[in-house]
């Protein structure tokens, strides 16, 4: 079928500034970086499926500031092993930008998801940023700002981007399904968009894995990722904590271990990012989910991280719940 044949991702990703949703003022300050086809280094943070990305992938593109991508665009994926260390900046990095640029003002390189970079690497790349100022510039993408060194931060123009509204995402899936001809209802929709909200693109992939009879039907295989099953835990955790019910505290963590401990390839910053960014998660509990945010990177063994920081969240929130009575 045609539906197997064609990324919905790739085919309905924005290939224009004006196909993204961004402030008044910020869609006008990148409107004129476009019209004179210049740029500063740029430093976009926020949560996944905010459109970083898409936002720079748009500037580097013929739709944006250079003319020749294939000549003058260096794209990186920070977070690969072989990319965040700081042979790649003195080995890769340093020796494309030696090579001057062809029928563009400079070279841009983009690091995607830079707060991965290791401190030497980002050591380096503050040496390369100035030696090669005045024919590349640097777009970096990244989760944390935190992760950022100041002397990096202080040599780039910043930009702060939120997650994608629900309302807009819906919208956005819809529009899709529509033109794909796919028959579908509101609540299977919204069943799937409230699964894997916020990332955009594993919700679009889903609905197109969803799709293949031409009828938008739940797979919940698919639908329900083993983050958002061990996010959906731990909210229990805390719900638990709060209604005081302590005594369901073992259950509901003998299930989480077990998940741990069965799932080796859970992707544990999104699911850091989705308990922060919930409403309903509480601000001493938001405050251990942040520290563990930060050293993740850094930790032995991810499944056993995630797991202090559940044992620290239980601590906290008792002590909490002492403290206000």
């Amino acid at each position: 079928m045609e539906i197997l044949n064609t990324l919905w991702v790739e085919k309905y990703r924005p290939r224009t500034l004006e196909e993204l949703v961004l402030p008044e003022d910020v869609m006008g300050e990148f409107k004129q970086y476009i019209l004179k086809r210049q740029i500063p280094n740029l430093l976009f943070s926020g949560p996944p499926g905010s459109g970083k990305s898409t936002l720079a992938r748009i500037l580097c593109s013929k739709n944006g500031i250079i003319s020749s991508p294939d000549d003058n665009l260096l794209e990186i994926n920070g977070s690969a092993k072989e990319t965040r260390g700081i042979s790649f900046v003195q080995d890769t990095i340093e020796p494309y930008l030696k090579v001057p640029p062809l029928g563009d003002g400079y070279k841009i390189v983009f690091i995607d998801e830079a707060d991965y970079l290791t401190d030497a690497s980002f050591h380096s790349l503050r040496g390369i940023i100035e030696k090669y100022s005045d024919k590349s510039r640097f777009i970096l993408t990244v989760n944390y700002l935190s992760k950022v060194p100041d002397a990096i931060q202080s040599r780039m123009t910043g930009y702060s981007f939120k997650q994608f509204p629900t309302e807009f995402v819906t919208k956005y899936c819809k529009d899709i399904l529509v033109k794909e001809n796919i028959k579908h209802d509101d609540k299977t929709l919204k069943y799937i968009v409230d699964n894997l909200y916020p990332d955009i693109r594993k919700i679009v992939n889903a609905l197109q894995r969803c799709s293949t009879s031409g009828e938008l039907k739940i797979n919940k295989d698919i639908v329900q990722t083993s983050e958002k099953t061990l996010v959906s835990l731990i909210m229990e955790v805390i719900n638990f904590i709060q209604s005081n019910q302590d005594h369901k505290l073992n259950a509901i963590i003998s299930s989480i271990v077990q998940l741990l401990t069965s799932n080796q390839d859970l992707e544990f910053r999104s699911v850091y990012v989705d308990l922060f960014n919930r409403p309903e998660t509480p601000i001493p509990a938001k405050i251990i989910v942040n520290k563990f945010t930060n050293s993740h990177q850094d930790c032995l063994v991810p499944s056993m991280h995630a797991l202090a920081m559940v044992y620290e969240i239980i601590e906290i929130l008792q002590k909490y719940k002492q403290i206000k009575k």
